[in-house]
């Protein structure tokens, strides 16, 4: 138990970024951050000139590695020493880090402006799970002066890491210089290394589909000793097991390393039959009135004019061409500004840039379309690429009245949920109060306006939290340039959640406990003594 035993006077709307915060890997280190919002109880003045944060040491971060900060230039923070808990009045036996967050003049202690204190957390724990004994210590009071500690406590989740791989690229080798400098072209034999950045437990790199892997281990980089006489397009096959479900994820990443002086490359080459090539074919503009097979793979530089089928048994790099027919590609597909009249199937991975494909669009291997999220805000916002907007509206730390509803729509239709705090009753009437978080999802297209809008319960102790994101289509895009914010404002023509019923007063709660007791006495046939009925009319009165 803390020294402050009172209540805290303040509300606290704690959010993490990313939510949950993603647990460190043995070869990644997770970041996160955790934002506490700030806000006096409606109608109410709230004085506070302090706000210390405690963290239990290694359970949050496993470096105790922390970045206070605070959106008002009216307070300041520092990051203290290692306390005991039992030197502060917390749980006996843990350590504590200290942030404290304090205001600069006494002139700012009321607490009518918005304030939102942050904490960077650098190498996140590795545990799952919920972190418990976070504490928010108060100094504060009602009014200017007799300021009093309070205690607030708190938990936190961190979940699993996101599987990624990324920054896959070929760079110049030198053994005695470890980092590389990305590069698309070598020579003919010049040695190089292909390096990357990821969280799987375990690589792989091939260079067409089914074929014996270069490499295989836990490594994040090789080097080709060797070099090329051909240029070719790697692939990365990165996997992990999850431990919770018991399944094998995979992602898929490929380079292509371009050799300037390849083996056997004529400048033009015309045929009236057939042509056939032991290796890749490499050239700058190729034409087929008929089918086209190619068997050891296809990197084609200028455009690639196919009137019938293609088909490639290798990777296919491609940038400005055309296929009328269907294009079928059994390794990787790499195109550019190219058009596929029939259906497009690939059968490894595949890397589409201003790509139209009219037909069917069939991949065996993953497909890599979404982006990073971007986090926004209530209001009308524009869509700059196909996505996916998510609402969450979730509980607060506390068991109290606490009900929100948060909505969204695009194109004349709309979503709803309801989150919060919600109550229930038992076969016999034994009140309960729980949790009730809740999301919706829903498509937006490009070009489109969307909106999102929430509004909470008029009685309520505390409002629940809520947070809201554009998930946009494209993994190449950040998110911020995908949605725009047009305005604060929704619609003003749709049908909104009540915002709560009046409650039930007392004079007709004690008319109702009347009209049951002589609803018994009727089922009873006979009178209740006049002791019995004022113990049952005060019992139903408090119901």
């Amino acid at each position: 138990m803390s020294k402050a035993d009172l209540p805290a006077l303040l509300n606290y709307s704690v959010l993490t970024s990313p939510s949950p915060l993603q647990a460190s890997t043995r070869n990644s280190s997770a970041f996160g951050t955790v934002t506490l919002v700030v806000t006096p109880p409606p109608g109410e003045e709230v004085y506070c000139p302090e706000i210390d944060l405690y963290i239990p040491s290694g359970a949050l971060s496993q470096k105790d590695i922390f970045d206070p900060g605070v959106n008002t230039d009216k307070w300041q923070y520092a990051v203290g020493k290692v306390v005991e808990g039992s030197e502060v009045g917390l749980a006996v036996g843990i350590s504590y880090i200290p942030l404290k967050f304090t205001a600069k003049s006494s002139q700012d202690y009321l607490i009518n402006y918005p304030l939102i204190l942050t904490v960077g957390v650098g190498s996140v724990s590795a545990v799952l799970g919920d972190i418990r004994n976070l504490h928010i210590l108060e100094t504060s009071s009602s009014f200017s002066g007799d300021y009093q500690p309070r205690d607030l406590p708190f938990g936190l989740t961190i979940g699993l890491p996101e599987f990624f791989v990324r920054n896959f690229v070929a760079g110049a080798y030198d053994s005695s210089k470890p980092d590389i400098v990305p590069g698309g072209s070598f020579a003919n034999g010049q040695a190089f290394k292909l390096s990357w950045e990821g969280n799987a437990s375990q690589y792989q790199i091939v260079t067409t589909a089914g074929s014996a892997p270069l490499y295989s281990g836990t490594d994040n980089s090789f080097v080709v000793t060797k070099g090329l006489s051909q240029t070719t397009t790697f692939i990365l096959i990165a996997s992990r097991t999850d431990g919770i479900r018991g399944e094998t994820l995979y992602v898929y990443e490929a380079v292509t390393v371009h050799i300037t002086n390849p083996d056997e490359t004529p400048n033009t080459l015309s045929a009236a039959g057939d042509v056939t090539t032991a290796a890749g074919l490499n050239g700058k503009t190729l034409q087929v009135s008929g089918s086209a097979s190619l068997k050891g793979g296809a990197d084609v530089t200028g455009p690639l004019n196919a009137n019938g089928a293609l088909n490639v048994t290798g990777t296919a790099t491609m940038s400005g061409g055309t296929v009328t027919g269907s294009f079928t590609v059994q390794g990787a597909a790499s195109l550019r500004s190219s058009s596929v009249q029939g259906a497009l199937s690939v059968g490894g991975a595949s890397t589409l840039s201003d790509t139209t494909v009219k037909g069917a669009l069939s991949a065996a291997g993953s497909v890599g379309m979404l982006g990073y999220n971007q986090r926004i805000s209530t209001g009308t916002h524009l869509a700059g690429t196909d996505g996916f907007v998510i609402g969450y509206v979730y509980l607060p730390w506390q068991q109290v009245l606490s009900v929100g509803w948060i909505y969204g729509g695009t194109d004349g239709y709309m979503v709803q949920t309801t989150g919060g705090n919600t109550g229930g009753f038992t076969g016999n009437w034994t009140k309960y109060n729980y949790s009730n978080p809740n999301t919706f999802m829903f498509p937006v297209r490009r070009g489109a306006s969307y909106w999102v809008g929430e509004s909470f319960f008029k009685d309520n102790q505390v409002n629940p939290s809520t947070v809201y994101y554009f998930v946009p289509l494209g993994n190449g895009s950040s998110g911020e340039e995908a949605t725009v914010k047009i305005s604060d404002e929704i619609p003003d023509d749709i049908v909104l959640p009540h915002g709560g019923l009046e409650k039930t007063n007392g004079a007709e709660r004690a008319e109702r406990a009347k009209l049951l007791t002589r609803l018994l006495e009727e089922i009873l046939e006979r009178p209740i003594g006049e002791d019995k009925k004022k113990a049952l009319l005060d019992v139903l009165g408090a119901l």
